[in-house]
């Protein structure tokens, strides 16, 4: 066993070595993403009869995380980053109601992003560069809360309620336009602008909150009410069961951005001439 571990240790060595002589190198991500061929995903309505549509992308929002790859050789690299995407709110109201407050729901996207790519760059001190990369996102979740109101005998009743559709994976690409700005023969600063285009497709949706006059009422809820699997088909004439999930379509939800990043770029070694 200990020959064995001085072998994968020698072997590890060497290929650090073999890797930082092609030029490792690291760098951030702090980036804010924007709206890229959004969706309608509701609407707006006020008490005059207008209705709005609301479109939107979930893919915006902050995004920060980091990387490493290295060059082939003093234009070519690979690289792989790995991202977090907090995204921003997407909001709707319906204020058709003269009797009660408006109604509000806010939609937020989240989704770790693994992402290969290949970067083109050229020049010296100031190095433009180009990167093409696919995108896999994990950890998908998309989170529904909702404030509605209602009026009965007692009064205006308020509910409260919050769900998340999650599970499955994400696919995408990206593409960056950036530049390198060299401090020394190891250290740059980068801006960039990014493009990203990707959908995902939930395969659950659960309500995680059920308020009522700030009552918690979830455990009133039968399952069929609170959880929904999402199918690519099913039968809409099964006989109804309350302790099992609803079914549903299958949906895809927008996840396409643009936006602007900067951050800091270390490079190990010297890159290969």
């Amino acid at each position: 066993m200990k020959k064995i571990n001085t072998i994968l240790l020698a072997v590890g060595l060497i290929t650090v070595s073999n890797v930082k002589a092609q030029g490792l190198y690291v760098n951030t991500i702090s980036s804010y993403g924007f709206s890229l061929a959004p969706m309608s995903i509701s609407a707006n309505y006020n008490n005059n009869g207008v209705v709005e549509s609301v479109r939107s992308s979930f893919g915006k929002g902050l995004e920060f995380g980091g990387g490493f790859g290295f060059y082939f050789n003093k234009n070519i690299g690979a690289e792989i980053n790995a991202s977090y995407l907090l995204g921003g709110k997407t909001e709707f109201t319906d204020a058709s109601s003269p009797n009660t407050p408006a109604d509000v729901e806010t939609l937020k996207g989240r989704m770790i992003r693994i992402i290969p790519a290949i970067k083109i760059t050229t020049g010296e001190k100031f190095r433009p560069y180009t990167k093409l990369g696919f995108v896999l996102g994990a950890g998908c979740k998309l989170i529904d809360e909702s404030v509605q109101y209602s009026y009965d005998w007692s009064g205006i009743v308020k509910t409260e309620e919050t769900s998340e559709f999650s599970g499955g994976m994400s696919m995408g690409f990206k593409g960056n336009l950036g530049l390198d700005l060299s401090l020394s023969e190891n250290l740059a600063v980068f801006g960039e602008v990014n493009f990203i285009s990707q959908a995902w497709a939930p395969k659950k949706n659960v309500t995680t909150k059920f308020l009522v006059n700030s009552q918690d009422q979830l455990s009133t809820l039968p399952v069929h009410s609170t959880e929904t699997e999402f199918v690519d088909s099913y039968n809409s004439n099964a006989s109804y069961d309350p302790n099992q999930p609803a079914q549903s379509l299958k949906i895809y939800l927008p996840f396409s951005s643009w936006g602007v990043n900067v951050g800091i770029h270390y490079t190990f070694g010297k890159k290969k001439e």
